[in-house]
């Protein structure tokens, strides 16, 4: 367990607490996540720009220019008299056009015009018309709670609740069971248009229902419900919005023949599905700035000019409703292309959608848990690695994934972008940190390491080459073993401390030759007795050569080192015995866990310790093996002899280097 444990990294936890977040965040609703998802949508259609469509969808605006005209030339102040509305559904359907959505409501009789039987002539003229151009859906507003309601007078109320044309557009339910699964933008009483209006053609909702978190309209409800409807036990409750209606008009469907599958979350009519989310809302595909997609006309100039005379009408569906330049009648919403768009752009976005298909399908919880799932363990997968180069992979992850996300954007797929790339990022940084400092202090530590045994330049060499570590092998080098002649009867004669600053001295003089400037490594100080490898950790090819030539300047050294010893207060003059072999050992770090060095073992170590001890016996400062003579390139030797050294079966053939090569 407690190995375990130990095993444990951060990308782990992270790995664990990212997916538990997401989930959680989920079934609490909380829509922080949410939030940023929904910024990265935005970013989406900014990078994708404006969508070049044909538009089957037409504005026509109640603008400023139609609020002036109409204020001007026929002193009629907003709200304008019915007859207007009248001439321009004459007018467009004379055009050919194929229906007509309101953005306004008419739930009251107007007062202006009124006849000896207390009608307005503006709303009988257009009940004539409505009547002889049925295929008009208007638009009207949402009742938010019962007891908004309760509160109109009797009149009013009593006049709404017999008002029930409506009520046959209400959807007839398929699998009701799985209704309680659905949870639509909900309000207690639609005020419909008055009776003389909605008994001719449908009214709906052009609610827009609840916003996005940020504040932003994304989304429209195709269906809501109403609970007045429902309790009474009139119809189902659920009825389309006007938008779902108008699109209906425009393929000629039966709107009477709504059907709603809570299990699927589909609306069926004429055999055709349309799909909504859990809560009966139409995720909108934006094309662009409202103004800038869909042809936007003034109502006046299309009514009382002959300004559009020639423009082709001909199976489109327009809708009216109010423009940004309409003063005091404010209707502008946000959007991912505006912050201030009009909002019956958003209808003419949602009828334009249903008619291209051009849904956004947004992929769900189950299978954006799976994708989070999957990118977090390829970002756990990276990080097992030690190789920080293939750490920082890991990061071409959140790369592709946006890549694919946008790809798939553009296809009217959206796949949740924000949580997945941020979770990934941070596992992958967090990691590849980690690993960064982790391998920054190995390499100190390795460094100052490195550098107690070996030169500084092999040292950085060794970093360089991602050595950071000097495990056990098998390797064939060359040894050098150098011990002062007769140091134990020197040493007698000193103090402790002059045997400490002799030895550093000498040590000092002899490591630099070795270390600094023919790259050898030093294995170990036993007393004056210095041991260096050439070959180990690094090698450059002429390990023997240079072994040879490091012990000639040793040699020499001696001359500086005798003479500074006297200046330092010594009566003694030293000379040193160097042995030299070359041959396999075992080398490594080795040790224990509080004391590691990095040496070498085996016959080739004994050997050379064997020969170095005869150099006072054949009086030679520099004996060499048979191994190091045919070895070097450069150097000549002269044969001693054969002698048998402890823990060999045969005789060694040893040499000295001749007499001319020395000053070399």
């Amino acid at each position: 367990m407690k190995k375990f444990i130990k095993n444990i990294k951060l990308a782990h936890i992270l790995f664990i607490l990212f997916l538990m977040t997401y989930i959680i965040t989920y079934l609490l609703n909380n829509p922080w996540i949410e939030i940023f998802e929904l910024k990265t949508l935005d970013l989406r259609y900014r990078i994708r720009g404006e969508k070049k469509i044909n538009p089957n969808v037409i504005v026509i605006a109640i603008d400023e220019n139609s609020l002036i005209n109409m204020s001007t030339q026929f002193n009629d102040e907003w709200p304008w008299n019915r007859e207007h509305y009248a001439r321009m559904i004459a007018k467009l359907f004379k055009y050919g056009i194929k229906t007509i959505g309101f953005d306004v409501s008419f739930t009251t009789p107007s007062e202006s015009n009124l006849m000896n039987n207390g009608k307005s002539r503006d709303d009988v003229l257009l009940s004539a018309i409505l009547r002889k151009y049925n295929k008009v859906v208007l638009g009207t507003y949402l009742t938010v709670d019962k007891q908004n309601f309760l509160e109109y007078n009797d009149t009013f109320k009593n006049d709404l609740e017999k008002n029930k044309y409506y009520l046959k557009y209400s959807f007839k339910l398929k699998n009701p069971e799985y209704l309680s699964l659905f949870f639509p933008l909900t309000a207690y009483k639609i005020i419909p248009p008055i009776p003389d209006f909605s008994s001719l053609v449908p009214a709906s909702t052009y609610e827009i229902g609840q916003l996005d978190p940020d504040g932003v309209a994304r989304s429209l409800p195709l269906i809501f419900k109403e609970e007045w409807a429902s309790e009474k036990g009139y119809s189902t409750g659920l009825f389309p919005h006007m938008d779902l209606i108008l699109y209906a008009n425009y393929k000629n469907y039966n709107i009477e023949n709504f059907i709603f599958d809570p299990k699927t979350y589909s609306i069926e009519i004429n055999n055709e599905k349309i799909t909504t989310d859990k809560n009966g809302f139409y995720l909108l595909n934006f094309y662009g700035k409202g103004e800038d997609i869909f042809d936007t006309i003034s109502f006046y100039d299309l009514v009382y000019t002959n300004k559009y005379d020639n423009y082709d009408f001909k199976n489109k569906v327009a809708i009216l409703g109010y423009s940004a330049t309409a003063k005091g009648l404010y209707d502008l919403r946000i959007t991912p292309f505006s912050n201030d768009e009009p909002g019956v752009y958003l209808h003419a976005t949602a009828v334009q959608n249903l008619i291209n298909k051009d849904k956004i399908e947004r992929i769900n919880f189950f299978y954006s848990s799976l994708i989070l799932f999957s990118l977090l363990l390829s970002s756990l997968i990276f990080s097992s690695f030690k190789k920080i180069y293939i750490k920082l992979f890991s990061f071409s992850i959140p790369t592709f994934y946006i890549f694919v996300s946008y790809i798939l954007f553009k296809n009217n797929i959206w796949i949740d972008t924000f949580y997945p790339l941020l979770s990934t990022l941070i596992i992958s940084s967090v990691d590849t940190a980690q690993s960064v400092i982790k391998e920054s202090r190995e390499k100190k530590k390795i460094k100052s390491f490195f550098f107690k045994y070996v030169p500084d330049f092999v040292a950085q060499k060794l970093l360089d080459q991602g050595k950071n570590e000097l495990g056990g092998e098998k390797k064939e080098v060359v040894l050098i073993m150098s011990d002062i002649v007769g140091f134990t009867e020197k040493s007698e004669k000193l103090s402790p401390e002059e045997v400490v600053r002799f030895l550093n001295y000498y040590l000092s003089e002899m490591a630099d030759i070795i270390r600094n400037k023919y790259y050898g490594t030093i294995d170990k100080f036993i007393g004056d007795l210095i041991m260096a490898i050439f070959g180990a950790p690094i090698e450059f090819g002429d390990e023997v050569d240079r072994a040879l030539s490091c012990a000639l300047d040793m040699r020499k050294k001696l001359k500086d080192i005798n003479i500074e010893l006297k200046n330092m207060g010594f009566q003694f003059e030293v000379n040193a015995g160097i042995g030299m072999h070359y041959g396999e050992v075992i080398i490594g770090n080795i040790g224990a866990d509080f004391r590691m060095d990095y040496t070498c073992i085996g016959d080739t170590v004994n050997t050379t310790s064997r020969i170095e001890h005869l150099t006072r016996d054949l009086n030679q400062w520099l004996i060499v093996t048979e191994e190091i003579v045919k070895r070097s390139k450069k150097y000549t030797f002269e044969y001693i002899g054969d002698f048998k050294v402890k823990g060999k079966e045969l005789p060694l053939k040893l040499y000295k280097i001749k007499e001319g090569d020395k000053d070399e």
